[in-house]
Parts: structure tokens; sequence; C-alpha cells
């Protein structure tokens, strides 16, 4: 399997997901997109207060709530992501794993 298959199963696989809740190291966080190129996924921390964004001044200009991208593999282990290991369902860690393992033994 490809990175780029992989990658596409990857999305095909956690875009139903979209607007799960969970909770991680005292945050609670929200998918809110998946992202092909990575792949990463968009997480909502709705567990803090919107932060004031600024324009090229300084000057307040909108409220955003803080979003936080990460890759859906863990870059250390060959798994998936420790944050979305807390997030996921269990049947779809076990398919991410699945896609992780055939990826790992079609490169050799």
């Amino acid at each position: 399997m490809s990175a780029s298959t992989l990658a596409e199963a990857a999305v095909r696989l956690l875009q139903p997901l979209i607007g799960i809740r969970g909770r991680h190291a005292s945050q609670t966080l929200e998918l809110v997109e998946v992202l092909e190129e990575g792949p990463m996924v968009a997480l909502l921390d709705a567990s803090a207060s919107p932060r004031i964004q600024t324009n090229q001044f300084g000057d307040p200009l909108t409220r955003h709530s803080r979003i936080l991208t990460i890759p859906v593999f863990s870059e250390i282990e060959p798994d998936a992501h420790p944050v979305l290991r807390s997030l996921l369902p269990e049947s779809v860690l076990e398919n991410l794993r699945a896609l992780i393992h055939a990826h790992r033994n079609d490169r050799g």
C-alpha cells in the first residue's frame, strides 16, 4: 500500500467521525476536519474559551476557538497518534491500525 493510498484510506475511515468529542489530558476535543495532506486532523479545543485574534496592527478583531492540527499517525511508533488513540472508538482504531500494518508490510 502506497503512502497516498494509506492517506486516502485513513481519510475515508475518519471523515464520518467529524463531530465526535472526547477527552485527552483534561481537554475536551472535537474532531472538526480530516485533511488528506499528511494525513492530519483538526481538533477543536472545546474546553478552552475562545481567544481574541488580532489584526496585523495588534488590534483585537474577533474571537476564535483554538484549533489543534495533528498527524493521524504517530511519528514515534507504528500506531495512531496518541491523542487520536484516546478519542477514537475502538473499532475505528482497530481499522486504522490494520491500515498501518498493511502499509508496513507492503514496504518490506
